[in-house]
């Protein structure tokens, strides 16, 4: 029996922390210094989402995914964050606050005004040094998922509700498999029990 989008869904469908890795500039943090009444203001701005974009979960996956261009219709953002690494320790931006957070045809567009903290300062510098450009976004565990196993792709129809977004160095899923922006760079030192949880996760998706 052929599988389609309707009868079965991926491995990773129950994941709600998500960074797709796009392959593109436009998901990537970037800083910026502007004049603003004669004072100079840092600001980090970037696409947490794109729209209709393929991307890999990590490097190497066999899945792909797509977020699609109404997913986020009627997504409620006055109450998002951005925050470092998914810490609510670390908050970085507030939208209405410090920062705006913009639905257009690209994707989910995020600026964030700096303060002059010493971790708005690390912030400010990892990103501006291209040490740190990662974005990631945490939705609903009530998402509409489409799973398309033949061409083993997830479409994410519609969200309702994005608890946050963050900036990271390696941006991953809960079970921490890293992910890469370069196909080409050399594997990180192994680690026992998460390559244990890769290569089960591996294992499931060639048995479905």
């Amino acid at each position: 029996m052929k599988r389609t989008m309707e009868t079965k869904k991926s491995p990773l469908s129950a994941q709600t922390k998500r960074r797709i890795d796009y392959g593109d500039d436009r998901s990537q943090f970037r800083a910026v210094t502007e004049e603003i009444d004669g004072n100079q203001v840092r600001k980090i701005r970037g696409y947490a989402i794109l729209f209709g974009v393929l991307g890999k979960p990590w490097r190497g996956s066999v899945w792909q995914e797509k977020v699609a261009s109404d997913a986020l219709d009627g997504v409620d953002l006055s109450r998002l964050v951005l925050l470092l690494d998914h810490s609510s320790t670390w908050v970085l931006g507030r939208n209405g606050k410090n920062m705006r957070a913009v639905v257009d045809e690209v994707g989910l567009f995020i600026e964030a005004t700096l303060g002059n903290t010493w971790m708005d300062d690390y912030v400010y510098d990892r990103i501006e040094r291209e040490l740190m450009d990662g974005m990631s976004f945490y939705f609903d565990s009530k998402a509409i998922i489409a799973s398309d196993w033949e061409n083993k792709i997830d479409v994410i129809a519609k969200i309702n509700e994005i608890y946050e977004v963050s900036v990271l160095a390696f941006p991953a899923y809960d079970q921490t498999l890293i992910i890469t922006t370069d196909g080409e760079e050399p594997e990180p030192e192994a680690d026992p029990e998460e390559e244990a949880k890769k290569q089960a996760l591996i294992n499931l998706i060639e048995q479905l």
